[in-house]
């Protein structure tokens, strides 16, 4: 690309809309060290991934008086109802474990008659959020039955408005499923009926809290961040008023995650914090692990590594208690880039190998892909050029093996291609690092926090 490209390009960059030879171009260009077009990037960067740099965005005067307008009433009547529904949920937890048996022995999503009551909606859907980090498959198959089920509610029994609102928390549920295991469209498409379904129930209003809750992680992964920030805005406002300090917390926690995500590590380290302070710690100690282990992350990310090393060392007994295995590389992985920027690129060196060995094992070959770009720049910093072209190399073939998108295959070409040139710099590396991940969309993935 001899010629600057236009705003709109970069734009179409940014939000991953150019076919493959206009952002090939765009990247070698930028690769190229066109001062002009990172600057121009700036600002679009700063725009379109760090939302919240103007005014924190509030509920508008509708909205609010929205809330104020009958909920009270609508909340009172959920909660008589609540009290009809414990001896039901008795019941039901013990049909859902048949249920889950039965699943074992058959793909066919089914369920017998007679079977179909409130309690056993909300078993089906617990048991599919208890699923989320150990078998995700497993939780679409959970919600998937949660929502036929509670399609199948009887409306002369619970009230119609009633179950449009269990209709509305099933598909909402199983939007987020779709999303964990990376059905985007499936997921898009759920939530859109869950919202709609949302809109003709009773009104109640933690129950909006939770659907705009799983719309934010979705709108999130999908890198819509002022769209993610209102809906917790939402969330936030309603629990506010509706919930404890610890809700609100987890709200301000969420935030925090989604405000690092977006570009700004700082601003979301201090609201992980606010929202840590908030939650009840003795009730849910994986909320309160997830959210030191992103502070963990941030501080990393702001180079704050000595900070970041003695927080490591104090939360040792809580990655024993709560870590699952994906849980242990990452904190490996935080382990080797603390190592790499107090200056041990020994032990970095040798912790990014591991991980990768780790990974290729598991068969999550892009993950190890980034995390030899991890090792590449240790390598960098030693100058063993050679090596890191070998490393490079290897990359790709990789790449070319796993069927990565296009995109992914030319920012790597353009890093090989500096290598060669003996024109690759920490700067290239760490570009070409960034557009794999946001190609991946590695963020969220790697939070363990999405929709708590």
């Amino acid at each position: 690309m001899s010629e600057h490209p236009h705003s709109e390009t970069l734009e179409g960059f940014l939000l991953n809309h150019l076919p493959a030879r206009g952002a090939k171009a765009t990247v070698a260009h930028l690769l190229s060290g066109c001062d002009r077009c990172r600057q121009d990037l700036s600002p679009l960067a700063t725009a379109m991934f760090r939302p919240g740099a103007g005014p924190e965005p509030q509920l508008s005067a509708e909205e609010d008086a929205a809330y104020d307008h009958s909920i009270s009433a609508a909340f009172a009547k959920a909660l008589e109802t609540e009290r009809s529904l414990g001896a039901e949920r008795e019941v039901a937890a013990a049909r859902s474990e048949e249920i889950v048996r039965s699943l074992e022995r058959t793909e066919v999503l089914s369920l017998p008659e007679g079977a179909i009551t409130w309690g056993l909606c909300e078993s089906l859907l617990e048991k599919s959020r208890a699923l989320r980090h150990s078998d995700r498959a497993g939780m679409l198959r959970m919600a998937d039955l949660a929502r036929l089920a509670a399609d199948r509610l009887d409306p002369e029994v619970y009230g119609a408005e009633r179950r449009t609102d269990m209709q509305a928390r099933a598909w909402a549920e199983l939007a987020n499923a779709y999303r964990i295991t990376d059905d985007f469209a499936q997921a898009e498409a759920a939530m859109a009926y869950a919202l709609e379904l949302r809109a003709l129930g009773t009104g109640e209003p933690l129950l909006y809290a939770r659907i705009a809750d799983l719309d934010a992680s979705l709108l999130c992964d999908q890198r819509r961040f002022k769209e993610a920030f209102r809906m917790l805005d939402l969330a936030y406002a309603i629990h506010r008023r509706y919930s404890d300090s610890h809700e609100v917390g987890r709200v301000v926690i969420l935030k925090g995650l989604y405000t690092g995500y977006a570009g700004k590590p700082e601003e979301g380290l201090q609201l992980l914090v606010r929202g840590l302070s908030m939650i009840d710690r003795g009730r849910d100690a994986k909320l309160v692990f997830h959210t030191l282990h992103n502070i963990l992350l941030f501080r990393v990310e702001l180079g704050e590594y000595q900070r970041a090393q003695r927080q490591l060392q104090r939360m040792r007994v809580l990655y024993a208690a709560h870590a699952g295995w994906l849980d242990l590389v990452k904190l490996h992985r935080l382990e080797a880039e603390i190592a790499a920027g107090l200056g041990d690129l020994v032990t970095a060196e040798a912790t990014f190998q591991q991980i990768r060995e780790d990974l290729n094992d598991a068969g999550l070959g892009y993950q190890a892909a980034l995390v030899s770009l991890d090792l590449a720049g240790v390598w960098m910093r030693q100058s063993r050029t050679p090596e890191v072209r070998g490393l490079v190399s290897e990359m790709l073939t990789s790449f070319r093996v796993i069927g990565v998108e296009r995109e992914a295959l030319s920012a790597l070409h353009l890093l090989h291609d500096a290598l060669e040139r003996d024109q690759a710099t920490l700067e290239v590396l760490r570009l070409v690092g960034g557009i794999l991940r946001r190609l991946q969309n590695e963020p969220v993935t790697r939070a363990g926090l999405d929709a708590l």
